[in-house]
């Protein structure tokens, strides 16, 4: 049986509004589909001209995840990029244009098996999940440059049915040794409410930055 759901998100970074998030999926006989959107608004908007389109597609079973093709396209600054990535033995091939020059610090994406892309991890977070696997995701993922983790780690009720997710975000390879002395962890904290069919959806997903608290709320 497919399965298909899309989610739009407000973001807020520190209570102001700093833009929006939307994606829509697929997934059918163990495979995924994801396409996902993401653009300056509000005050950040004035300031900076940002937007991006992703798309990613793979293989799934419960919360494991092997993602085979990753695009995306951003604007940011009026300057055009597009990167893409085609997964061979579980890691994957990187290709940009206009071709970026190598990070002192990056990590070798040869060395990535088994990661996923940002638009899967993205999906991974914010899809709709049954109770027995809406809080037990752990996915290492790689943007070209960066490894990083999400670990979800404790699952609370609150009322109403609804649940908080506590979960953290780690930096893990491809950061400056500077990067890695501030900050190197974050908490991640998602809030999941009822669905009629039984299952849970993401209705807030809170983290930190180095440019203070964001919020993503689901409109």
């Amino acid at each position: 049986m497919a399965l298909a759901e899309s989610g739009q998100f407000t973001a807020s970074l520190a209570g102001i509004k700093a833009g929006s998030i939307a994606y829509s999926a697929t997934e059918t006989g163990g495979r995924y589909r994801v396409q996902g959107a993401a653009r300056a608004g509000g005050l950040a908007g004035a300031f900076f001209d940002f937007s991006m389109e992703a798309s990613a597609q793979g293989a799934v079973q419960g919360n494991r995840y092997r993602p085979e093709i990753y695009e995306l396209t951003g604007q940011d600054g009026g300057k055009f990029r597009t990167t893409r990535f085609r997964y061979r033995k579980g890691a994957p091939e990187v290709s940009q244009e206009p071709k970026r020059s190598a990070s002192a610090h990056g990590a070798n994406p040869a060395a990535q098996a088994g990661t996923l892309d940002p638009m899967t991890v993205i999906y991974a977070m914010l899809r709709d999940r049954p109770k027995d696997l809406m809080c037990k995701l752990n996915a290492d993922f790689f943007d070209g440059q960066r490894r990083a983790n999400i670990r979800y780690v404790r699952l609370t009720p609150l009322k109403g049915g609804k649940y908080l997710c506590e979960g953290e975000y780690r930096r893990l390879q491809g950061f400056s040794p500077k990067e890695m002395r501030e900050k190197s962890y974050w908490p991640v904290s998602v809030f999941y409410a009822p669905l009629s069919d039984g299952r849970y959806r993401v209705s807030e997903l809170r983290f930190h930055t180095n440019f203070g608290a964001v919020r993503l709320g689901r409109r």
